[in-house]
């Protein structure tokens, strides 16, 4: 186990096909974090929510009762069994986009007094790829949930450019993931 002075809550950030997962995976793996990915905690019952409403189980991106009703409840969750592995000494990969959160710039540290997190070292991995990668990978992916990004592609590249992680108070480290396997030494230096 882990000591309290470095138990770490790392907030893994990036748009859909950078490679968070395989990243976080990666450093769940090399450090035996517990790894929470957002898509596995509430994939299933964000489809049911969805379709329960009439839409569809992959509708996210323009779908207002998505964005206005099931999105907190899905990252409170994370946030949630989070808290409870903290609370047991592990260290924490949350694995999800957090688009919608990064203008609160005291996002972070506001969910760190809400789920009493004490004596854990929060940080922000930021991942990132190339457009033209970005765009190989998810058409590669093939996930119904891409339609609209690909279809709506210049939109959807305008967005995450327009997106820019405002959280304060935390170590925000860049990974630029747009080679074909991690570069390894790259990542591991912030760690």
């Amino acid at each position: 186990m882990q000591s309290k002075s470095t138990i770490k809550a790392i907030f893994l950030i990036g748009a859909a096909g950078t490679g968070k997962s395989t990243v976080g995976k990666f450093l769940a793996s090399k450090f035996h974090y517990c790894y929470l990915d957002k898509d596995i905690v509430a994939n299933r019952f964000t489809g049911e929510l969805l379709i329960s409403r009439g839409y569809e189980p992959t509708a996210r991106d323009q779908c207002d009762y998505y964005k206005q009703s099931v999105m907190k409840l899905e990252y409170e969750t994370l946030l949630h069994i989070a808290s409870e592995n903290l609370q047991l000494g592990n260290s924490v990969i949350l694995d999800a986009p957090f688009l919608s959160y990064f203008e609160d710039k005291n996002y972070v540290l506001d969910s760190m007094k809400k789920f009493n997190w004490h004596n854990v070292e929060p940080h922000i991995l930021e991942v990132f790829v190339q457009p033209n990668i970005l765009k190989e990978r998810i058409i590669t992916r093939n996930n119904e949930r891409d339609v609209w990004k690909l279809d709506n592609w210049d939109t959807f590249i305008a967005g995450i450019n327009q997106k820019k992680c405002l959280w304060q108070g935390i170590n925000h480290i860049r990974f630029d993931n747009s080679s074909p396997t991690i570069d390894e030494s790259a990542l591991l230096k912030h760690f």
